[in-house]
């Protein structure tokens, strides 16, 4: 059975992923894309998975006709790099599962604009899944000029790099460990860190569709190899990228792991006091309050949405937001409306270079400025699709675990709740929208009142295996 969830649609190879589906979601699209009556183009792209550019192939052969052309990209790439494309085209394609196990692939599609699709556009897809849906051979649309190929990435890469100062990054010598975790984002990446005169070292840098046998996803657990690697090495810091390069982490040079609930606080800083640009910014309702108190502290907006890039990206669109930030990937305006794990390294290089300062220095020198230290923790617990509904129930109930601080106020959202404590402290659980796992998170002011928020969560719902 074909669900779309957070991000398009992710199945296990073999068992959701087959060609029959994919051919079904292909057709889907095409009736929807047909519906204006003028001609579409899209961009379509495959990252390093199991079989990726034959899965676009099949794609193309239910999604494309007379009226749909594709530009196919003849190299594998990663997703941000699709979605910019989709700024100025009608669509944009990616085969990808994103951070997910290997077993995995997927299909995120991105409209014109930038941003991801939303669930008014899937679900004109959906009511067209169960159609005979017919096919043209991949080799009769590439005779027939409907499919045409590419490998240039060069218009990506001289956007994000236009709006750097090269010549401090230059002389600030930077040096950056990259990982792009065995997936798309090397490449470019690499030309871009060319460009900009970055000193790199990268690593796990061969294509490779089981990922070194590890999930593709730069979450503090897969990263301790590297982060001795960046203190032994006396990097500046390393960033680490997942499999289809839309999110990032970093590693600061003590070793020390930040994802994008800190690089949110310290970039947006950046922007408006370094930059002087002006707006609010976007995040998801269980990202850090950290850019919360930023924002309150310079006049600007700060909007919240669901979890998901579908809703900040349309978020960002309406508004006059610099950013949106989750907790595993950003997005800048100046690029396009979804999560972008490339320019966030490369913009990063240039916040280091131009502060003269880490990470971990800016964070903390923010977190004091608006009086809220803070410490966030995320954990992800699997259990078997059957058990799905079932977690649903439990996180949707009213009944709410106990806590021993004062509540504040409750959220419910479709997927989840968030409970906010005094002085903005919370905790709050969703089921993820694209994996089998519930994940529970909290930002509290010690790492002992956040373990203690955990274990009367995971008590409370009776979990305890958490992934790896």
């Amino acid at each position: 059975m074909i669900k779309f969830g957070t991000s398009g649609f992710r199945a296990i190879i073999g068992e959701g992923w087959t060609k029959e589906n994919i051919q079904k979601i292909g057709f889907g699209f095409r009736k929807v894309a047909e519906a204006s009556g003028k001609p579409v183009h899209i961009v379509i792209g495959y990252d390093t998975r199991f079989m990726g550019r034959e899965s676009a192939m099949w794609f193309c052969e239910a999604a494309c006709s007379a009226k749909i052309k594709a530009t196919f990209m003849n190299v594998y790439v990663p997703t941000p790099f699709i979605a910019y494309k989709a700024v100025n085209t009608d669509f944009g394609v990616m085969i990808t599962a994103s951070h997910n196990p290997s077993i995995y692939n997927g299909i995120k599609i991105f409209l014109r604009g930038g941003k991801e699709g939303d669930d008014v556009f899937f679900g004109g897809v959906a009511k067209n899944l169960e159609a005979k849906y017919t096919t043209t051979p991949f080799d009769q649309l590439i005779k027939n000029g409907i499919v045409t190929f590419s490998e240039d990435t060069s218009d990506y890469v001289k956007t994000i790099a236009s709006q750097l100062d090269i010549n401090t990054i230059k002389s600030g010598n930077t040096k950056v460990l990259f990982n792009p975790m065995h997936g798309s984002g090397s490449a470019i990446t690499k030309q871009l860190f060319d460009k900009m005169g970055v000193k790199y070292t990268i690593i796990n840098e061969n294509p490779d569709p089981m990922f070194g046998g590890r999930m593709p996803a730069p979450y503090a657990h897969n990263l301790i190899g590297m982060a001795a690697e960046v203190v032994k090495g006396k990097y500046h810091f390393g960033v680490a990228l997942d499999g289809d390069a839309d999110r990032v982490a970093i590693i600061d040079g003590d070793g020390k792991f930040y994802d994008c609930n800190y690089l949110a606080a310290a970039f947006y800083y950046y922007l408006t006091q370094i930059k002087k640009q002006k707006g609010g910014a976007i995040k998801n309702f269980l990202t850090s309050n950290l850019i919360n108190k930023l924002c309150a502290k310079y006049g600007f907006d700060i909007h919240e949405t669901p979890v998901g890039f579908k809703f900040l990206g349309k978020a960002m669109q309406q508004s006059d937001a610099l950013i949106a930030a989750e907790s595993g990937g950003m997005g800048f305006r100046q690029v396009s409306l979804s999560k972008d794990g490339i320019a966030t390294a490369a913009f990063l290089v240039d916040l280091v270079a131009t502060m003269k300062k880490g990470i971990g220095k800016i964070v903390s020198e923010i977190a004091a400025m608006v009086a809220f230290p803070s410490i966030y923790i995320e954990y992800a617990y699997p259990f078997s699709n059957a058990d799905r509904d079932k977690m649903l129930f439990k996180l949707c109930s009213k009944t709410k675990p106990k806590f021993s601080i004062e509540t504040a106020k409750v959220d419910a959202y479709p997927d989840g709740f968030k409970i906010t404590f005094e002085g903005d402290y919370w905790v709050g659980a969703r089921i993820s929208g694209t994996e089998s796992a519930m994940r529970i998170y909290t930002e509290m002011p010690t790492e002992a009142a956040c373990n203690e928020a955990i274990a009367t969560m995971e008590k409370f719902y009776d979990i305890s295996e958490r992934q790896t």
